[in-house]
């Protein structure tokens, strides 16, 4: 416990970084608020034992989180974050819950996905359900599992750097600025074919991850590299045999079969010679407009901690309380971010008390994980082939 009374449960966090000793369940400086955008009956109003009927509500959760919240050194490039008239910082995340309609008949729990890649899993593995980025029937709600012991199931976006697409919970975060400008840097990323005939690439080397934008299209700015091992010796590719560019294919006119043009683009690479398959390729380049990744850490803190206050902005208020406890739980990527969570301070609430009252970091290994500047945050884990420094 430290000086201000906010328990700290990870790496402390300075007295002077809580703001008064507020007790549990009450809110700090920074503000939030669920915008409600989508509300409709689950599993088309089945009863699930005592827990009764359950409703899904979807839509956006408006956080401005106050720097002065956040544990000392826990957050890079926290300082390049732009500040509203308030001095907080806007970030906006997507949200759902499935809740009892009646939430006196549920246990007063929130258990919390941490979605994996911004997708839903929990109902998947504790409910033996069919994965879906959107439950609402039957086939999504499983064995009930959770539902028939009343608890709530919740996520908010943590990941800023997804893509849209395939129903992934998506969340916006500044861009790190300097004087306006957005911060640019040197840039590292491995690419690895796993087949013929691939000549193009994303720069984060995934395609539903964000890329930093390359500063200049002129290869001669940036070097491209391939090895065999991880330990090999690289060789260099002459920057003429390479461009800052996708390839795009598509019907052509006048029955002349599938067509292809290489598009000049400063979030991809191309290779018109093909990329190797099972070749180590390695690019080193001027990128731009960082993500200030670690305030993610804060969204989920500071959603989770109104998700059990007593505000009116809370969906899950239930005669002046919110929920009575909540537990996280996150699968390989997710269990690493949790475990990041809690050793960067983030489960301290600086209203008082904890955010999460027990987490659950399944098959996660030992590691957490990389939120600094340029941070690629989809990664293979370090696997035996790739991603050794990552």
């Amino acid at each position: 416990v430290d000086k201000a009374g906010a328990l700290a449960y990870g790496r402390p966090i300075k007295a002077s970084k809580v703001r008064g000793r507020a007790g549990v369940g009450q809110m700090t400086r920074g503000q939030v608020a669920f915008s409600t955008e989508d509300r409709q009956v689950f599993d088309d109003g089945e009863a699930f034992g005592a827990s009764g009927a359950y409703e899904r509500l979807g839509g956006k959760v408006h956080v401005r989180v106050d720097p002065a919240s956040v544990p000392e050194g826990a957050v890079a490039d926290l300082a390049l974050a732009s500040l509203g008239p308030d001095g907080l910082i806007a970030c906006t995340a997507d949200f759902m819950i499935l809740k009892p309609v009646d939430l006196g008949r549920g246990n007063g729990r929130l258990f919390f996905d941490y979605g994996n890649r911004g997708n839903k899993r929990a109902l998947q593995f504790f409910n033996d359900a069919a994965h879906s980025n959107a439950p609402l029937t039957r086939a999504h709600a499983g064995n009930g599992f959770l539902m028939r012991r009343g608890y709530s199931i919740g996520w908010v976006a943590w990941q800023a750097d997804l893509l849209p697409g395939g129903g992934r919970m998506l969340l916006d975060l500044p861009v790190a600025r300097i004087n306006g400008e957005a911060v640019a840097g040197l840039v590292r990323t491995e690419f690895i074919a796993d087949r013929p005939g691939v000549t193009s690439f994303p720069l984060s080397a995934r395609i539903t991850t964000r890329s930093h934008p390359a500063v200049s299209l002129d290869t001669r700015r940036a070097k491209l590299t391939r090895r065999r091992y991880p330990g090999s010796q690289p060789f260099v590719i002459p920057p003429e045999r390479w461009a800052f560019a996708r390839e795009e294919a598509g019907i052509g006119l006048d029955n002349a079969g599938e067509e292809r043009a290489v598009v000049p683009s400063a979030t991809h690479i191309h290779l018109a010679d093909g990329i190797q398959p099972g070749w180590i390729y390695e690019l080193e380049y001027e990128g731009s407009a960082p993500l200030v990744l670690g305030l993610g850490h804060a969204v989920v803190r500071d959603a989770i901690a109104c998700l059990k206050s007593d505000s009116p902005e809370n969906p899950l208020l239930h005669e002046g309380r919110g929920a009575e406890r909540a537990y996280a739980w996150g699968r390989s990527q997710t269990g690493r971010c949790i475990r990041d969570f809690v050793h960067r301070g983030f489960n301290a609430n600086p209203g008082g008390g904890r955010v999460f009252d027990g987490v659950f970091a399944h098959v996660a290994g030992a590691g957490r994980m990389n939120m600094s500047r340029f941070a690629n945050l989809t990664v293979a884990g370090s696997q035996q082939y790739e991603d050794h420094g990552n």
